[in-house]
């Protein structure tokens, strides 16, 4: 298969936005659990996100019109992308530092790219699948380093769960960025995410009530830029190149987070998580060499 190696500066300039405030969700999320459940800062977030997209669907010149069969497809796979993905990811961060957590995250590439083989019918070889046994023994590592057995607590399953639904997410929405404007996909997948999220409508009512203002700022944030502008940024990336290897970029975001939980929340990493998170990394930068490839 092959694939163009030039990215437009446009692609590029998505991307970098995308990542470096998915970045920042991780502190962000940490942040906004000293003053919420998991599932209410998850809805407060969505919230905050449905009305921005709400504002940016309604401003746009021209509205798509969806098929009735890909316009109930969308809302389902908001609820199952976005609402199941933040709600293991809010989980994962009630136990395991942000740092960490991004780099689990980061691992969602090779689901993306395995979905790609089977579903999108792109190629595969024997040192992506290298790649990939040794980013699962860099997951390994981390496990080790933070609980020194090798024991996954329920931290690390959530989280690995949103690891899960988060590389099935990316690829599942393709087919619908190459019928749609990137816009209006992002709305009603955060539409669909926050209706799904709504079941935490009484947790909200109570903890907003008692959460401190940097808590519910955090929320806000949340809200406005890793979700409403974060997705429309990588919703128009995945538009423009291909599935795995728009994935591929997402081995930068553990760096950015593990150095702003550091910065922002002073989180120190045990030495052996963090070499087991760029272990990680190593074997999800191989894997996609080797795939972008198609050897």
């Amino acid at each position: 298969m092959q694939i163009k190696n030039k990215i437009s500066f446009k692609t590029k300039s998505a991307l970098a936005i995308a990542i470096i405030l998915w970045a920042s969700a991780f502190v962000g999320i940490r942040v906004g659990l000293q003053g919420y459940t998991p599932g209410a800062l998850g809805l407060l977030r969505f919230i905050v996100a449905s009305i921005c997209m709400g504002f940016i669907y309604w401003r746009l010149p021209k509205r798509e019109l969806f098929a009735r069969k890909d316009f109930i497809l969308l809302w389902i796979f908001g609820a199952l992308g976005m609402g199941c993905y933040n709600i293991f990811l809010n989980y994962g961060e009630v136990h395991v530092p942000s740092g960490i957590a991004s780099f689990i995250i980061s691992q969602s590439p090779l689901i993306t790219m395995l979905c790609a083989v089977f579903f999108l019918g792109e190629s595969f070889n024997l040192i992506a699948l290298i790649g990939i046994l040794i980013s699962i023994f860099g997951v390994g590592l981390i496990a080790y380093g933070a609980n020194n057995n090798f024991k996954f607590d329920m931290g690390m399953i959530f989280l690995l769960l949103a690891t899960l639904v988060n590389g099935l997410y990316s690829v599942f929405q393709k087919p619908f960025l190459k019928k749609y404007h990137a816009v209006d996909v992002s709305v009603f997948i955060i539409w669909g995410g926050t209706i799904a999220l709504s079941i935490y409508l009484p947790e909200l009512l109570r903890d907003i009530r008692t959460a401190p203002w940097n808590a519910t700022l955090a929320a806000i944030y949340l809200g406005i830029f890793p979700a409403a502008l974060a997705l429309i940024a990588w919703s128009y990336a995945l538009s423009e190149i291909p599935a795995s290897r728009c994935a591929s970029f997402l081995y930068f975001m553990p760096v950015f987070a593990t150095a702003l939980g550091w910065l922002y929340l002073g989180e120190v990493i045990a030495w052996l998580s963090l070499l087991g998170g760029f272990v990680a990394l190593f074997g999800v930068w191989i894997a996609n060499r080797a795939f972008l490839k198609g050897g």
